[in-house]
């Protein structure tokens, strides 16, 4: 049964870069994952389009994403079965997942984002690492009253009220980061009496609302403070130092950064080498405590760093997140950034959501997305994941901690720890 029947269009898929997922069986992957031989005579109930980038810059994050989608669909399977076995009358769906190289860019993201759902008649959009893209993808979702499940893009202007009906976002975002953030710096000011902060992000829709979202934590919390300098280089922009300069010329107690991936190891480096770590503390409450940041670095990452991320391979420390790691380490030779899991949740949310719905349709997924509960790696042990119904936001626990000396997980040798939690200032 499809969730929706409004289009009539030819299944074909075009030539691109392309991962086909199956329930019951994985097209061959070029990234390293062991699949099983594909069974044509599957019919999906729900097929799924993803874009992520695949090449470029940020194409690490689309082939961790690549693993993570196999994975999930291998556990909806695992699940299935245990069901069938048990015999418990309403399975978890057949699932169909297309993976699309979206390089990153804007209107290659917006093509085939009309493509998947004109073309290929995909019944649910995800994925899109970057939230000036992702808002566009979302308006277009809600013209066509398609699900657009956000994973990996941050913004918080996503989920703000009234939020896109059509849209939902399974990884915190930036409000939810950058509030944590924000009780991080309340509580070290007691022990160390910082008055200043500077503000660098990148220069388009996430690195602006990320500041917003973290003025507006402190200013709840009542922290006193100043804002000395805020500067927004562009994305992928090489060489950080003359804004790095410009902060060492009054440097202030504190220097939040928002760039992530690459971006965020070269302000990083170049902030080591010219001096700017020795007079401020550095901190990336969002995703710079990754571990594509992490391994870029290596020994190049200072200690003391004060970071985050969506998903951390070291913390919690469960059996069902060290499995995570451990299977994805074992699909493709190397450790999962946070895209991988974020990417992970969007097929569980979709699977749990379809299985939990009334009526097999889109608005009945739709539906039973809003409150959603959902076990995922990164929660910490007695702690559930769930989707706020009136932001459509999923409500996740925040670890925030210091960079330290670590070759567990090679080739970084710094992880994060010393960690202060964080659960969800909403409470069901």
């Amino acid at each position: 049964m499809k969730l929706q029947s409004r289009l009539s269009v030819s299944r074909s898929f075009r030539k691109a870069l392309i991962a086909t997922i199956a329930l019951l069986s994985v097209l061959p992957s070029a990234y390293g994952q062991e699949h099983k031989a594909i069974d044509q005579s599957v019919e999906a109930d729900v097929t799924i389009g993803c874009l992520y980038p695949l090449t470029g810059p940020m194409g690490f994050f689309g082939r961790d994403a690549d693993v993570a989608l196999g994975m999930a669909v291998d556990q909806i399977e695992h699940l299935n079965q245990t069901l069938v076995n048990s015999g418990e009358p309403v399975p978890y769906p057949r699932l169909k997942v297309l993976l699309e190289d979206s390089k990153g860019k804007r209107h290659r993201s917006a093509t085939l984002a009309r493509q998947l759902v004109e073309e290929q008649g995909v019944d649910i959009l995800c994925g899109v690492v970057y939230s000036s893209i992702a808002l566009e993808i979302s308006a277009y979702a809600e013209r066509q009253k398609v699900l657009f499940i956000g994973g990996g893009h941050t913004s918080s202007r996503l989920t703000e009220v009234p939020v896109n009906p059509w849209y939902f976002m399974v990884n915190n975002d930036s409000r939810q980061s950058m509030r944590a953030g924000a009780r991080y710096l309340k509580e070290i000011q007691t022990a160390n009496p910082w008055t200043t902060l500077a503000y660098v992000g990148p220069d388009y829709d996430y690195g602006h609302q990320a500041l917003d979202d973290l003025l507006e934590g402190l200013e709840s919390l009542e922290v006193p403070f100043k804002l000395t300098d805020e500067y927004y280089p562009k994305l992928s922009e090489p060489d950080f130092s003359a804004y790095i300069e410009a902060l060492l010329v009054s440097p202030p107690d504190i220097v939040v950064c928002n760039f992530f991936g690459d971006d965020f190891a070269n302000f990083v480096r170049q902030a080591h080498q010219q001096g700017l770590l020795e007079v401020s503390q550095l901190a990336n409450f969002d995703t710079g405590g990754g571990y594509s940041v992490m391994s870029a670095l290596g020994d190049d990452m200072p200690p003391g760093v004060i970071l985050s991320g969506h998903h951390h391979n070291n913390w919690p420390d469960t059996p069902v997140n060290r499995e995570f790691v451990e299977e994805f380490y074992r699909r493709s030779g190397r450790y999962p950034n946070f895209m991988a899991q974020t990417s992970y949740s969007v097929v569980l949310a979709v699977a749990e959501a379809w299985r939990n719905a009334e009526v097999k349709d889109a608005e009945g997924v739709r539906q039973a997305l809003e409150g959603l509960e959902l076990s995922l790696p990164e929660d910490p042990q007695g702690f559930q994941s769930w989707i706020d119904p009136v932001s459509h936001q999923m409500m996740q626990v925040i670890a925030i901690g210091e960079s330290l000396p670590n070759e567990d997980y090679p080739p970084a040798t710094r992880m994060l720890g010393n960690w202060k939690i964080y659960m969800p200032e909403l409470s069901r």
